[in-house]
């Protein structure tokens, strides 16, 4: 069974820089380094100026690289958007040539410093002047009114009195109707001309006021055109207030700039990590005053669409559908405009214009994210491009490069060991020898755990001591499960041999993926019921794993069909195990330990295993296959190594044998071995020491079990 055992050479995968103490100087990578079928689409997108989304795994940094290369992009620098007043209830939109709407707030801050100003106006001579000759002029028809009362009181008898609640007739006879009828007449008339005479003096002011005004406007209306309607309303306003000589408040009169940038500029860029509706689309807030609520053009609050206008908006696609504002999202998307979200409760009475939404979107999300989106028709319509991101890039000696220029982009500085090790880290995290994992993010956290460790420079020594101080902050259910062993409470042979029993490798779905060995066990007996899974029974086997049940029942019947009809009934259970299972990769140890009961072969049990089979008898490939070998050594190395233990593995795993620097230092040392199989036969040698085939083989073994149980079967049918 030499062949099968790995030696040493084959099995070491680690990265050796020629110089480890050396400072590693890398260049700056290109943004998206590894992904160039998703950088390529993304090109696309902003060449066209289609919305796209980005999908992938976590952790990748796809964020960051987003962000990063945006900032690069050079477009034309979008307008300045503003929300003016045109009246207390009206406010529009208003567009601005890129950095004008300093320049204009300015004008208007001006203008409305000019209302103060207004009441010197009004005390000046010239108006004054003409005050005086108005009210002169309402005073003389007053007094001559007055006066031919008199005259007709004084010839019937009667004084005419005047004071400051108006006038009166006194005398010693009673009044005669015509003349009482008269003294109302010019009552009412003086009253009248009183009210022409204010009305009067508030027209003299409105007209002195925008006489006034209009000269500071015009100036500005030629200045910025567009902003005439909310200029001309802003001076009316003014000299209505100023025609009435009332408290003026400028605060609701005020440009609100929601968008600006500069000339040259790079094109906004807003990320958005809770899309909720008043995040995305801004909200119209109100205040409240002696208890009543109002609002006003200076309480919009912009959105990220408003933030993001003339360049990219970034969002991410969990919290569109989380928040429930996708449908609303996708309104504002398709009719391009946009309005505030107004508080149920909160104060109204304003009209708002829809803003112009004109941005260019892109969603980030893993595909779980996407699923509820992509049912959606609209979704394909609006979000056209998708960049596909890689969870693994091929490890590369210019991917390895670009790793420590990011790395030194991140503001680390780290030896070429260090660097190796990492580098490592994320061929191990992918299971691959020949692929690094692109989970940027996570080897980033333990570079900067490492840093935390390190006096100077990261070294290699550094980032072994960060990995195996995250291992020990996890390793606490290992550190149980192998003392129960220890202590006999779980059962486990690591020597010897025993029939129907073998040590099959699984992984545990924890952070990280620990692997261990479970017991598996097989009773063989006359029956038709075939191979029967106790997990399966007893509800603790998925579909996977009940497929594979089956493939190793479509084997044995191939196999062993010259034999006559299947007449046995082999039971199977992992045993002490009390948790679901799933997957494959316990077929080879299945087969092997029903073979085994059937043919009361016995197994080495200082052997773990792992890998699927196939029905003609193929061993296939197994995920977690390092862990688990990991896994099955620690338990060994716990119960003392002796010389003779290892693991099967399938042959197509070889790529993905990323083992730990421990487990490589027992193989080199002749202590643990690893031994590779393509089919079951060389599985079968490998574990009994018998041949597979030929006389006195396992096969043969098990074919005449098989007869013999089919003949007690029908001996027991015909007895029945």
């Amino acid at each position: 069974m030499s062949a099968l055992r790995l030696p040493y050479q084959s099995l070491e995968w680690r990265t050796s820089p020629t110089d480890p103490e050396r400072v590693a100087q890398s260049p700056p990578p290109p943004p998206f380094f590894g992904q160039e079928r998703a950088r390529a689409a993304l090109e696309m997108a902003l060449r066209g100026g289609f919305h796209a989304y980005l999908v992938g795994p976590p952790s990748l940094g796809k964020h960051e690289a987003l962000l990063q290369y945006l900032r690069a992009q050079r477009v034309e620098t979008p307008p300045d958007l503003l929300y003016v007043p045109l009246s207390e209830r009206r406010a529009a939109v208003l567009t601005l040539p890129s950095g004008k709407e300093n320049e204009l707030a300015e004008g208007v801050e001006s203008l409305l410093d000019e209302a103060a100003r207004l009441e010197a106006l009004f005390r000046q001579g010239a108006f004054l002047r003409e005050k005086s000759r108005l009210e002169a002029h309402f005073r003389e028809q007053q007094e001559a009114q007055v006066e031919q009362l008199r005259q007709e009181a004084r010839a019937a008898g009667f004084n005419l009195l005047t004071s400051e609640e108006g006038v009166e007739l006194n005398g010693q006879a009673s009044i005669p109707t015509e003349l009482a009828a008269r003294l109302e007449e010019v009552t009412l008339h003086n009253l009248a001309l009183s009210a022409e005479a204010a009305q009067a003096l508030r027209r003299l002011r409105r007209e002195w006021a925008s006489h006034y005004l209009n000269n500071r406007v015009e100036p500005l209306m030629r200045r910025f055109p567009q902003a005439r309607p909310y200029l001309e309303a802003l001076r009316d306003r003014l000299a209505r207030a100023a025609e009435t000589a009332e408290a003026f408040d400028p605060t609701p009169w005020r440009p609100n700039l929601l968008t600006t940038s500069s000339t040259g500029s790079p094109p906004p860029v807003v990320f958005e990590p809770y899309a909720t509706a008043p995040r995305l689309f801004g909200r119209l807030d109100h205040h409240t005053e002696r208890g009543v609520r109002s609002t006003h053009v200076g309480l919009i609050r912009p959105g990220a669409i408003h933030k993001a206008q003339g360049g990219f908006l970034i969002l991410d696609a969990s919290s569109l559908v989380r928040e429930g504002t996708w449908e609303a999202f996708k309104r504002a998307l398709r009719n391009g405009q946009v309005e505030p979200v107004t508080e149920a409760d909160g104060a109204g009475g304003l009209e708002v214009e829809p803003f112009p939404v004109q941005v260019q979107v892109l969603l980030i999300g893993s595909h779980e994210a996407f699923e509820p989106l992509e049912h959606d028709p609209a979704f394909s319509e609006l979000f056209r491009i998708r960049a596909e991101f890689s969870p693994t890039l091929s490890a590369t000696p210019e991917h390895y490069r670009a790793f420590g220029g990011w790395l030194g982009q991140q503001g680390f500085a780290l030896t070429e060991g260090a660097l190796a090790r990492l580098w490592d880290e994320g061929r191990r995290m992918a299971e691959q020898r020949d692929r690094f994992d692109a989970r940027l993010v996570e080897l980033r956290a333990l570079a900067e755990e490492a840093a935390v460790l390190a006096e100077g420079p990261l070294t290699a020594q550094d980032v072994e001591r960060a990995i195996r101080a995250r291992d020990e902050r996890a390793f606490y259910s290992e550190e149980e499960f192998v003392r129960a062993v220890q202590e006999g409470t779980w059962s486990f042979r690591l020597d010897g041999k025993a029939v129907g029993q073998v040590n099959a490798l699984v992984v545990l779905e924890t952070d990280p993926p620990w692997g261990r060995p479970s017991r598996l066990t097989a009773r063989a007996a006359p029956g038709r019921d075939g191979v029967l899974s106790i997990d399966r029974e007893a509800g603790l086997g998925g579909h996977i794993f009940h497929k594979a049940v089956l493939a190793l029942s479509g084997y044995l019947r191939g196999h062993y069909a010259e034999a006559g009809s299947w007449a046995a009934t082999v039971s199977l259970v992992f045993e002490q195990s009390y948790v679901s299972i799933d997957g494959d990769s316990a077929g080879l140890a299945e087969l092997l330990a029903i073979l085994s009961a059937i043919g009361e072969v016995p197994l080495r049990q200082d052997l773990g295993v792992t890998g699927a089979v196939d029905q003609t008898g193929q061993v296939l490939a197994v995920g977690g296959v390092a862990a688990k070998v990991e896994g099955f050594f620690r338990l060994c190395q716990a119960q003392g190594l002796t010389g003779s233990q290892g693991v099967v593995v399938p042959r197509s795993n070889l790529s993905n044998l990323t083992l730990s620097g421990e487990v490589l230092e027992a193989v080199r040392d002749g202590r643990f071995h690893v031994y590779a199989v393509e089919t079951v036969d060389e599985a079968i040698e490998l574990l009994t020491g018998k041949r597979a085939e030929g006389f006195g083989g396992v096969h043969e073994r098990v074919r005449q079990s098989l007869e013999r149980f089919r003949e007690l079967e029908n001996g027991n049918e015909e007895h029945g």
